[in-house]
């Protein structure tokens, strides 16, 4: 059966210098079940990323696929009132027009209660000197003490925005072999070099323009790279997109798209510390990294990932 690591690399044309995994034995028989990683760099103007290269490495020890929408408060004070059937006119403006029409317009009910308390609000915050500021708080301090209750300020959830999608995982990695530590190692600079900006450096030559002086820095820094993440198993009914050439894993889980890495850290302990090889290599590595996706997720994205997989949309 062959390696279906290198199955889906051959969909990528990337240099091999830069298309690491880990174990070397990953896509075996015993280990079809993998994680891999493209890592794009964005050029300015380009209208496509460029891949850089592709790490392939054991499931993460979590899959967590988490949505947050953000609400907030929002008061609706004396509009709250229409929902009781006192009417925006009275809540508003107090005049005995408005109340007759609120009276006559056909509500069939209201709360009287609250309706005497809006005008009686209303009435003192007419008087002079407690129109505003803290002449209003007194007004509503001065209603509540003497009905002995409170106006409902009507405060509802109301929409405000969606979190970018948020992805931590944790890699265990024991290596088998010397080749298995070298590689893990060269994956561990190519997650780090991928994750932060470079400087923009300036060739200053000599007054002939023969030979290279110095370089000088021009105060500009190149961007991080990003990521797509998407994870495969043997019978996942994943591949590769000739439409839009994205690259797609396993049906049943969550997909990591054009994603900036926020945070990678490596710990060396193994069983309460650090334990090495007789080659120096460490026993033991976890890799934690935390991906930050740069765009919002919305029903498009839903409908684009159905489409990908030909799910038919069921309401």
């Amino acid at each position: 059966m062959s390696n279906p690591v290198e199955k889906i690399r051959s969909l990528q044309s990337t240099a091999k210098l830069n298309d690491l995994t880990f174990p070397s034995t990953l896509g075996s028989d015993e280990e079809r079940h993998f994680t891999y990683i493209l890592v794009k760099e964005v050029a300015t103007g380009a209208k496509q990323p460029t891949l850089k290269g592709t790490i392939a490495l054991p499931m993460p020890l979590e899959i967590v696929d988490d949505y947050k929408v953000e609400y907030t408060d929002a008061n609706l004070g004396p509009l709250g009132a229409t929902a009781v059937g006192v009417g925006s006119s009275i809540a508003t403006e107090v005049s005995m027009d408005n109340i007759k029409k609120s009276l006559t317009s056909g509500l069939g009910s209201f709360n009287t209660g609250l309706l005497g308390q809006v005008i009686a609000k209303k009435a003192i915050e007419f008087i002079p000197g407690i129109s505003t500021g803290d002449g209003r708080a007194a007004a509503r301090q001065i209603v509540t003490s003497a009905t002995n209750k409170a106006i409902n300020p009507y405060i509802t959830g109301v929409f405000k925005s969606i979190g970018f999608k948020t992805f931590n995982f944790s890699f265990r990695c024991t290596p088998r072999n010397s080749q298995d530590s070298e590689n893990l190692t060269q994956i561990i600079k190519f997650f780090r070099d991928s994750m932060l900006p470079e400087d923009d450096l300036i060739e200053v030559y000599d007054d002939n323009g023969d030979e290279l002086e110095y370089l000088q820095q021009s105060g500009l820094q190149s961007l991080p790279h990003r990521f797509d993440v998407n994870f495969f198993s043997d019978n996942s009914d994943a591949g590769f997109s000739d439409t839009n050439q994205q690259l797609f894993g396993s049906r049943h889980l969550p997909r990591v798209s054009d994603a900036a890495m926020t945070s990678f850290a490596v710990d060396y302990e193994t069983e309460g510390g650090p334990a090495f090889h007789k080659n120096s290599a460490p026993v033991t590595t976890v890799l934690n990294m935390t991906f930050i996706e740069s765009k919002i997720y919305t029903r498009q994205n839903v409908k684009n990932e159905n489409d990908l997989y030909n799910i038919s949309e069921q309401l």
